[in-house]
Order: structure tokens, then C-alpha cells, then sequence
């Protein structure tokens, strides 16, 4: 049983230089992406990750609830079927603390989010918000049934596969330790994203509470990212390359929990090689997300397929939708291209007659593909649910949408 922290060297991987070039590719490749988009197109797509993130996070835990039914909690519209209903409040949690983590990090610039404080705030964020039968835990060797308390340290030892936690007296010591080593303000360049990946494991490992330890080791990688500026404003998330790999994530994250291999695996009590390989393919996950998200968000390709979505819908090609002008493509183009465009100069982009092009942008707002303040406000960019799989395919499991 782990009682000191020493017992959880390495922090970071020694023989680190691969990692520091995976680590500067990502970072790279990810300030690209940030620089794609328009700032109001930006937020529109990241409020969509949002919902990806919760669903893939969600996934790996073993709970799946349709992308549909995701959008419905978000508007308050909950299912009559308590099993149903409870899986949207599970995924409206997650989306609104990672709401609730961007806002603190926008409001609080000397935030410590690798404090036991911080990592105690998401898990009773998260927990408070959900129905109590997701935190009713069944005791091991018994049929009693435990309450968790929501943002409080497990009081008793648990046992986790083959994994052996910290003592519960000893876990203050543990995330004492983990701050000091992983506080972004105290590292440096591509140290920062290696902490990232170093972090994750280290705080699953610790498990500090009783249950939800990996959505709230998510949920804090998410927030170190966000502190660290190498999350490209929320347009990529790391849950759905996780989820995607899902096997191998739990099979890392296991290798980093073994002890030291002999003279050759570093001088910590734990694996140096396994936390490594961890890292490895914590960044390489990463890699491939950023990667797949700038494919997805290149601007030629994301207006051929706004286009192809609405040359469908003016040959009436999807079931269940009105017809829709092919003139809206140039309108949807440009509110893309710039975030808003002013309404007058959005009915003169359609080339139509005033009274046409009036009743198109209508059209456009009745359906919510666009959005604006006011009935005088320019409009904006929109992503409603219904074309998430048009604009933006593979975000979620082919067939989901």
C-alpha cells in the first residue's frame, strides 16, 4: 500500500526527446488550428465540442446516450424514461463544467488547477448536478450500497484492477505532491504538454474519490490544456481519440501503474518506461485529434460541404426536410468565412429580389442555421443538430447522426 509520494516517481518521463518532439508538433499543429477559423465561427464549433466531448467521455465510461438526446438536455428537454433522462443529465453535467472550468480560467488568471482544491471543485461540479444514482456505489464483498459524497476524498482504500491506490490518509500528501510537480505556471515549453500527459495518469493513480476519477482526470486535462494555451480554443478534444482507442488507453494507463523494471527503468518507485509510453500515447492521441480536426475544419472543405448540404436540400435529396434555395449557400458561406454578416448585406450576397431574399434568411433562422441577438442583429454561423453529420463527418460514430 502507497503512503509516501515518493512512491509515485517518476513525475516525468527521464528520457524524454521523443516526447519533446511529439510535444512540439502538437503544439504546432494545434496554434494552426487555432488560427483557421474566425473568432465567432470558432465559438459556434466550440460549443459543438462541447457535446462531443461529453458524449465520447461519457462512452468510455460505459454510459452511451444518442447525440440527439444530448441536444434535447441542453434545451431542458428531458426523456419520460427515467433510465433515458438520466443519461441526459449525465451528459448535460459534463458540458456545462467544462463550461463552468472555461469560465473560472477566463475569471481567475491565478487559478492553481493542479491544487486538491481545484481537482475536488470538478468532481462536486460534476457530481452535484447529476441524479444521486450515479453516485450510489456498491461496496465490495457486499451487498451494501454507498453514497458517494460528491467533491469529497474517498475514505477507504480501494483497489482498482490490479491497482492499488494510495492510502485514503495518505492522499492529501499525494496531490500535495502532484501540484508541486505539475503547476503549468512553474514549466516551460514542451514540458507543459508532457505534464499533460504525465498528470493524467498520475492523477488516475492517486484516485482520489471513490468514483468518477476518469471523467474528472478528463475534465482536468481539458482545464490544463485550456491554462496552458495549446487547446486551440476548444476545437479539438482528446475524449474522442481516447474513447476511439478506448482498449489501448486502458492498457496504458495500466502499464504506467507498474513498479520500476530493474536498473534500466529509471530510479523511481514506478515504471520511468511505463509512464513513457503513457505519454507517448497520451501526445499521439492528441496529434491524431488535431490532425483530424484541421482536416475537418479546412475552409475549402468545410464550404464544399456546407454546399453539398444545401444543393441536397434544393433537390429536396433528405427526407423530412422542406426545400431550402441554393442561394442560402452563399449566405452560409459567408457568415462561415466571417463569423456574422450584417442582414441587409446578407440578403444582397443572395442575388434574389428583397421580398425572396427575406423570406430565405427567415428560413435560415427558423431552422437555426443561423443565429443572431435580435431581429436586427447581424447573423451568425450555427451548428443545430440536425447537420453536425453534413458538416462535420466522423465527429460522432458513423450511423449516430
Amino acid at each position: 500500500m502507497f503512503e509516501n509520494p515518493r512512491e509515485m516517481e517518476p513525475m516525468f518521463p527521464k528520457r524524454n526527446g521523443p516526447l519533446v518532439d511529439l510535444a512540439m508538433e502538437v503544439h504546432s499543429e494545434a496554434a494552426a488550428l487555432r488560427r483557421s477559423l474566425h473568432k465567432i465561427t470558432r465559438q459556434s464549433i466550440a460549443g459543438l465540442l462541447r457535446h462531443i466531448n461529453s458524449y465520447y467521455s461519457n462512452l468510455i465510461e460505459g454510459h452511451h446516450t444518442h447525440p440527439k438526446d444530448i441536444e434535447r438536455a441542453v434545451r431542458k428537454d428531458y426523456d419520460t424514461d427515467p433510465e433515458s433522462r438520466a443519461l441526459q443529465k449525465l451528459s448535460e453535467a459534463h458540458i456545462e463544467v467544462q463550461k463552468d472550468i472555461e469560465k473560472r480560467l477566463a475569471e481567475e488568471k491565478e487559478l492553481k488547477i493542479c491544487s486538491k482544491e481545484f481537482i475536488c471543485w470538478i468532481h462536486k461540479t460534476f457530481y452535484d448536478r447529476v441524479p444521486e444514482g450515479f453516485r450510489e456505489i456498491k461496496a465490495p464483498n457486499s451487498d451494501d450500497v454507498l453514497v458517494m459524497e460528491s467533491g469529497q476524498l474517498r475514505d477507504r482504500l480501494v483497489s482498482v484492477g490490479r491497482h492499488t491506490p494510495p492510502k485514503s490518509e495518505s492522499l492529501e500528501s499525494f496531490l500535495n505532491r502532484f501540484n508541486s510537480a505539475y503547476n503549468p505556471d512553474d514549466l516551460h515549453g514542451s514540458k507543459k504538454l508532457i505534464a499533460v500527459a504525465a498528470s493524467h495518469h498520475r492523477l488516475a493513480w492517486i484516485h482520489p474519490f471513490l468514483d468518477g476519477n476518469g471523467r474528472v482526470a478528463r475534465l482536468f486535462s481539458h482545464a490544463y490544456m485550456k491554462k496552458a494555451n495549446i487547446e486551440s480554443h476548444g476545437l479539438w478534444t482528446i475524449s474522442r481519440g481516447l474513447a476511439k482507442r478506448r482498449e489501448n488507453y486502458q492498457q496504458f494507463l495500466a502499464i504506467a501503474d507498474s513498479s520500476r523494471q530493474g536498473d534500466y527503468d529509471g530510479r523511481g518507485n514506478l515504471s520511468d518506461k511505463g509512464l513513457r509510453r503513457f505519454c507517448e500515447f497520451f501526445l499521439e492521441t492528441c496529434l491524431d485529434q488535431v490532425l483530424f480536426m484541421g482536416e475537418l475544419l479546412d475552409l475549402d472543405n468545410l464550404q464544399n460541404r456546407i454546399n453539398g448540404y444545401v444543393n441536397q436540400r434544393s433537390q429536396n435529396m433528405l427526407p423530412g426536410e422542406d426545400e431550402l434555395r441554393v442561394e442560402a449557400k452563399y449566405v452560409l458561406r459567408e457568415v462561415m468565412l466571417r463569423g456574422e454578416v450584417p442582414r441587409g448585406e446578407a440578403k444582397h450576397i443572395t442575388g434574389l429580389g428583397d421580398r425572396t431574399a427575406r423570406k430565405l434568411i427567415s428560413q435560415l433562422e427558423d431552422e437555426e442555421l443561423v443565429v443572431s441577438k435580435s431581429h436586427r442583429s447581424p447573423i451568425r454561423f450555427n451548428i443545430p443538430e440536425k447537420v453536425v453529420g453534413q458538416y462535420f463527418p466522423n465527429l460522432y460514430p458513423e450511423g449516430m447522426i
